[in-house]
């Protein structure tokens, strides 16, 4: 019996002999905004075909916008986003988990082919309404109409 009131007078003592300590606690809130672009995509963009590459590139859009297969991938201050639709909701991608046709390029060998085909595209385009320019012209030209009639043996 003696030994257990010493017992419980060693516990009792140790719970009053110890000092009063504050708790502190910290708080820390970190908001990154990386998962977020900070873009919009308010029209549909025109797309231009990369010949053998897979995939497509946004021509005339102040934004790298990339779509491949039923999605849509646009790189921004240095990181990738996806969405299935040119308005998103737009997502964080890796770069390591982009598709591997898009990610074996780099951005400015992607732009490079972009504008090549651009110029191809836009110099074909020119050469067809030239052409087609060419031939109205020739409706209207009198030394047209001369040699088509003098073909078949009329004279003016």
């Amino acid at each position: 019996m003696k030994k257990a009131i010493w017992m419980t007078a060693a516990v009792t003592g140790m719970l009053l002999g110890t000092p009063h300590t504050d708790a502190q606690a910290e708080v820390n809130v970190n908001i990154n905004t990386r998962n977020r672009p900070t873009f919009v995509i308010d029209s549909r963009p025109d797309f231009v075909i990369i010949p053998g590459r897979g995939f497509s590139v946004s021509i005339g859009s102040p934004y790298d916008i990339i779509r491949y297969g039923s999605l849509y991938y646009v790189y921004q201050d240095g990181y990738w986003y996806r969405s299935s639709h040119y308005r998103g909701p737009w997502i964080a991608v890796r770069e390591r988990h982009l598709p591997y046709k898009i990610r074996r390029h780099r951005i400015e060998d992607i732009r490079r082919y972009r504008d090549y085909e651009y110029r191809r595209h836009d110099r074909r385009n020119n050469w067809e309404h030239r052409n087609y320019d060419n031939r109205n012209n020739h409706n209207n030209d009198n030394r047209y109409d001369n040699r088509y009639d003098n073909d078949r043996g009329r004279r003016n």
